[in-house]
């Protein structure tokens, strides 16, 4: 059985993905610092591989507290990580300045942690039964990143939510253009890892932050399109479900009826997940065959809602069958 557990990370993401049959363990994220001290810390005392997606704070900050831990109180096995020293790159390409991905890289040294970056095409194998298909960064996006390094601020600019206003119907935010960021402008989350994760014969999608456009051009890559879609049993939604994480082509290409969602409404003004989103899966996504559609989220409908306003009202769960489940574990055979 493979167990996956939606970790509590506020606004941020962890996830804890466990083969139940083999024994092993993969963490993927840390959120917060309190998100280690509070939570993964409950859930388990080690891993074998710790995955972190990219250096925003809601990513990678709880990871500082859990190497520090290491090896007395946690102990993990292999980190994949994609900092500048994970990866070879041109010598001009600048000096590190983010100060938690130094801490980290630091640290990762410091403790003698094995550690390496992932690029799309590569494959790691979990455990007999897991193995990952990494599709993103490319090779190219991720010496762009690490060249712009320097320059990354600590935390993304927030996307465009905002409760107040009126609320726009479902069907005309379905029919939105994209609204994703360039990706020169958008680099820290263009370098964020993404993977297809292969358990058994079910696929899940985890995509971390990553930028729809190079999912998308990996999926096309391999042969996939609106007229043969790739078909997941449940995909994790990119950066908390923002509208500037997702394309009208990605919705094209993908057959799912089952979404995670991590967070808890977001905060200030960046507020997530975006009603856009919904509704444009909602509306347009190929279910599979399934009648319903679902997101699953690991905080409670009811406190994001009154963070960000109306997701789905009732009228518009009845009428094209989407629910709101808050579900943060799952068990799949």
């Amino acid at each position: 059985m493979l167990k996956i557990t939606n970790i509590p990370a506020k606004c941020g993401d962890s996830f804890l993905i466990e083969d139940m049959d083999d024994q092993r363990k993969l963490l993927l994220d840390c959120g917060f610092k309190l998100t280690y001290l509070n939570n993964i810390k409950q859930l388990t005392s080690s891993v074998d591989y710790l995955i972190l997606t990219h250096s925003d704070e809601d990513h990678i900050h709880g990871a500082i507290p859990l190497i520090e831990d290491t090896p007395h109180r946690f102990t993990v096995g292999k980190v994949f990580v994609n900092v500048p020293s994970s990866y070879e790159v041109r010598a001009e390409s600048g000096d590190i300045s983010i100060h938690q991905a130094i801490t980290l890289e630091n640290l990762l040294k410091e403790k003698e942690l094995p550690y390496q970056s992932l690029l799309a095409g590569e494959t790691v194998k979990i455990s007999e039964n897991i193995s990952l298909e990494i599709i993103s960064p490319s090779k190219e996006d991720l010496e762009y990143f690490i060249g712009k390094y320097n320059d990354v601020r600590e935390s993304s600019t927030p996307d465009p939510i905002s409760k107040a206003g009126t609320i726009i119907p479902l069907e005309t935010l379905a029919n939105h253009q994209d609204a994703y960021k360039s990706k020169k402008s958008d680099f820290t989350n263009v370098a964020s890892i993404a993977f297809i994760l292969k358990y058994k014969d079910r696929n899940l999608l985890f995509l971390g932050d990553a930028h729809p456009t190079v999912v998308t051009d990996y999926l096309e890559a391999k042969g996939f399109s609106k007229d043969k879609k790739y078909t997941f049993d449940y995909i994790k939604l990119s950066h908390h479900g923002s509208i500037t994480s997702i394309s009208n082509k990605f919705v094209a290409i993908v057959s799912c009826s089952n979404y995670i969602l991590s967070t808890n409404g977001g905060k200030a003004r960046s507020l997530h997940p975006s009603r856009e989103t919904l509704a444009k899966l909602a509306l347009s996504v190929d279910r599979n065959g399934n009648d319903a559609i679902n997101f699953f989220f690991n905080y409670p409908v009811e406190e994001i809602t009154a963070r960000n306003g109306l997701l789905i009202s009732s009228e518009e769960k009845n009428k094209y069958n989407i629910k709101l489940i808050e579900q943060s574990s799952f068990d799949i055979i």
